[in-house]
């Protein structure tokens, strides 16, 4: 079998690709930057130059100037034995669902082998890059998906491995506080450990503890405090309170009231220098906005979400921010079958709601649905 010739590269071509290895760096990556978001994998591949110019945060600033970059909701969860994905783009309006791993078959094994790998990680963005914390029943895991390279590596785990705990990204660090350990040996101890992660180094380091242990607490970020919201310090006994950190002096700060009188935290979101919460209290949920500069709460109108309504371990929301816009996803669960076990009619509610709070015109609105995401998922906003 005869082989084909060698392909012999065009003068052109070799004069552009010469030009293009002599740019200096400041001006490469300003020619870089302009590619449309799907070419930057490819440009990737060129080198290693190029690799490190594209997940450098002088590209990533250089796209932000020329408005390049889009928010984009992504949703990661298991279907199956494996684990899938999905993107929603504002740009769009739809959802695209697919494989998390689409290009990339290298990814560790004990990641990927259990149905219920996200059922109590944490997600955490860094730029363009999306970090999963415990993201193995073991909780020893970090994962980091790169959404211009489509691809998944690992990152140094957690120095405590822990399960249902608080998250949050200030600057270029990621904290995480409380939650409770995942030793097989015993019952599980809640926490109240901190720690935050530096990415550049690829380590962890050790906080001081928080004033209270809190398992099933939510973590947010405004104006460089690291807020750590409700949660409980045992069965049953929800806490009423946050504990705020400030970076800047190493210290937590004192402990500030909740508005909810023993009810539990589902979910939360930042948008401006407000946190916005959704949680339940018996069978009522309730909506609030806490200005963090004035230190007020406020509540407001309802989600259209079936009421009286019981969050169980079946049913989960989680809260992102868009633009101005708070999205409430339906991650797990579904209603239909939670007011069958209550003795009531279904009102013909799939699963994957989505409910878009607009902050400034303060109306709620519906989005399309959420693909089917079973056994647990971990939102994120990105913006690449």
């Amino acid at each position: 079998m005869l082989l084909p010739p060698p392909r012999i590269p065009s003068p052109s071509s070799s004069l552009q690709s010469l030009l293009m290895a002599s740019l200096p760096d400041d001006l490469l990556v300003e020619c870089l930057a302009r590619v449309p978001r799907g070419s930057i994998r490819q440009c990737a591949m060129v080198c290693r130059h190029w690799r490190a110019i594209v997940q450098s945060d002088p590209y990533y600033r250089a796209r932000g100037k020329l408005r390049m970059l889009e928010s984009f909701v992504v949703v990661f969860g298991g279907i199956g034995s494996g684990l899938s994905s999905a993107t929603y783009s504002q740009s769009t309006g739809q959802w695209q669902a697919g494989l998390l791993f689409p290009d990339n078959h290298d990814h560790d094994h004990d990641t990927s082998s259990s149905d219920h790998t996200f059922i109590h990680a944490q997600s955490a963005v860094l730029q363009h890059r999306i970090l999963v914390l415990g993201a193995t029943l073991a909780g020893d895991c970090t994962m980091v998906y790169d959404t211009w390279r489509r691809t998944v590596a690992r990152a140094a785990p957690m120095l405590l491995p822990r399960k249902k705990f608080a998250c949050c990204v200030i600057g270029d660090r990621v904290y995480v506080a409380g939650g409770a350990s995942r030793c097989r040996a015993s019952r599980d101890v809640v926490m109240h450990e901190a720690e935050v992660y530096d990415p550049e180094l690829d380590t962890w380091r050790r906080l001081p503890d928080m004033r209270h242990r809190r398992y099933g607490c939510i973590g947010a970020a405004v104006d460089g405090i690291f807020y750590v919201i409700g949660g409980i310090r045992r069965p049953y006994a929800y806490l009423s309170s946050m504990d705020c950190f400030d970076p800047r002096v190493n210290a937590w700060l004192k402990s500030r009231p909740l508005p909810i009188g023993g009810g539990c935290v589902i979910s939360c979101t930042v948008v401006g220098s407000c946190i916005y919460m959704l949680s339940s209290h018996a069978v009522e949920l309730s909506f609030w906005r806490y200005d963090t500069r004035g230190q007020a709460w406020s509540r407001i109108n309802l989600p259209p979400i079936p009421s009286p309504l019981r969050i169980d371990n079946l049913l989960k929301f989680s809260c992102v921010t868009v633009g101005s816009a708070v999205h409430i996803i339906q991650v797990g669960g579904c209603i239909d079958d939670l007011l069958r076990r209550g003795g009531r009619n279904p009102r013909g509610l799939r699963e994957g709601l989505v409910l878009v709070y607009d902050t400034r015109g303060q109306e709620w609105s519906k989005a399309p649905h959420l693909p089917d995401m079973r056994n647990g998922a971990v939102c994120a906003v990105v913006q690449c």
